[in-house]
């Protein structure tokens, strides 16, 4: 039988004898496939959600998968927050253990799901993309979104926020990834027009002067007078209380018989300017850019269920969109057959010793960034980095990704002071792209290793993780 655990805080009720007590820090210390779920005492709501978004930070399938539950829930905790959770613990049962079995048991089909994931990586999974993807598959439920006026987007997904660094950082855009994928279906709920500049949803929609631009308008009503066909503003009829046609002299007295309300005519109060059609803007409230509503994005909200496409590549591994564009464009071979090359090509080199070639590392911290801020356009922009590493890289130079954001080439027959002119030629372009032209914040770890005797792929890749950690 799995067992509970409680996740120890100030204020924490006692466990009840079926469950155990451990500290956030002691996780990964734990028998976890023996772990049911993790129970959160949320007195302190702050507190409760910061251990919640350690958990799901994790990059251990069998800890930020893991079912979590609320308890001590007070009434002041925001809904954004408490729907974070897979439950809500009720801590005045009379039967606190029974309460802990009865989540037991219906947690037990997440937890065979987990535990039916192999570790794509030894290191667990640091693609938040493919995080977000097995969250979705082991709940085995439609995640529905929540109005939210505490988040930039208008939206948010509770139970899939914890599992992103930082608040507003790309569950919408990682979800319409993953749906452009075929991995998740979307279900319209909404359509949200959010600023085209920062993407937030809390827009002024406001009219202006077609002249001037000012915003300082009033408006006045047009009569439309049956009888003489007289049309005028509605300060023209008044007199007094009634209103008096100024062109025959007839009072008006009922709307639909006698008149009718043709339209509205707008005033500039900047520069007296009259019309009827004004210019209509937008203004975004969290960073003040002002632009007409066309140029703002349109966005649908969905409810998102997995596919049968997204539960295979949950279980075995999702290939990166990136990865499978340099196949097609550099020609870029797997890791496993690269360590061959590697291997025949230091045996040459010890050989014969008649020229140099040199293994050179690169590491780029903006792969997952560019996934979870730009969504659909992920193919877009991986399509241009792909370019940039075929206009760098010679047809006998051998090339290959691993884990993603790690890229490994071996320029054959080249000493390394031209290795290193070639990749500094590398790397300039690559922040050229995405620093300068597509304003994402990326920098560029890379080493150069000449062969020589000693060299060993797996500890200069080890090394150089270790060396930009």
């Amino acid at each position: 039988m799995r067992e509970p655990i409680c996740i120890s805080s100030q204020g924490m009720p006692a466990c009840p004898s079926n469950a155990s007590a451990a500290g956030i820090e002691d996780l990964e210390s734990i028998e976890l496939g023996a772990v049911s779920f993790f129970a959160i005492d949320m007195t302190d709501w702050q507190v409760g959600y910061s251990q919640i978004r350690h958990i799901r930070s994790s990059q251990l399938s069998s800890i930020y998968l893991k079912p979590v539950l609320f308890q001590g829930v007070s009434d002041n905790v925001p809904r954004e927050i408490l729907y974070a959770a897979d439950g809500i613990l009720k801590t005045g049962e009379t039967d606190f253990t029974r309460e802990y079995n009865n989540w037991s048991s219906r947690f037990e089909d997440i937890n065979s799901r987990i535990d039916s994931l192999k570790e794509i990586t030894e290191k667990g999974d640091s693609n938040i993309t493919f995080k977000v993807l097995r969250f979705i598959y082991t709940r085995g439920s439609a995640f529905k979104p929540v109005q939210s006026s505490k988040n930039i987007n208008g939206y948010i997904y509770p139970s899939l926020e914890p599992l992103f660094p930082k608040p507003d950082t790309g569950v919408l855009e990682t979800l319409e990834y993953l749906s452009d994928q075929k991995l998740i279906s979307g279900e319209y709920v909404s359509r949200l027009h959010n600023c085209t500049h920062c993407g937030c949803a809390f827009l002024n929609f406001y009219e202006t002067c077609p002249d001037c631009s000012s915003s300082d308008l009033r408006t006045e009503e047009l009569i439309h007078h049956f009888k003489c066909a007289n049309i005028g503003e509605i300060s023209d009829y008044k007199k007094g209380d009634a209103l008096v046609c100024p062109k025959c002299d007839k009072v008006l007295r009922h709307i639909g018989v006698d008149y009718d309300k043709a339209s509205i005519m707008y005033h500039c109060n900047n520069c007296q300017n009259v019309f009827q059609d004004p210019v209509v803007m937008t203004s975004c409230y969290n960073c003040w850019r002002q632009t007409p509503p066309e140029n703002q994005v349109m966005r649908d909200i969905s409810t998102y269920t997995i596919t049968a496409l997204g539960q295979n590549a949950a279980q075995h591994g999702m290939d990166s969109l990136l990865e499978v564009i340099l196949e097609k464009k550099v020609h870029a071979i797997p890791f496993n057959v690269f360590k061959t090359f590697f291997s025949l090509e230091l045996s040459r080199i010890l050989r014969y010793k008649v020229s140099e070639s040199c293994l050179v590392i690169l590491r780029l911290d903006a792969i997952n960034k560019i996934y979870s801020t730009l969504g659909k356009r992920s193919t877009e922009v991986f399509n241009e980095l792909s370019d940039t590493f075929k206009e760098n890289i010679r047809t006998s130079d051998i090339f290959s990704v691993k884990d993603e954001n790690i890229f490994l080439i071996i320029l054959t027959e080249t000493p390394p002071d031209n290795a290193k002119i070639a990749v500094d030629r590398l790397e300039n372009q690559i922040l050229s792209l995405l620093n300068s032209n597509l304003k994402i914040d990326c920098s560029v770890a890379r080493q150069v290793h000449p062969f020589a005797k000693g060299l060993d792929l797996e500890e200069a890749i080890e090394h150089f993780l270790k060396s930009y950690v």
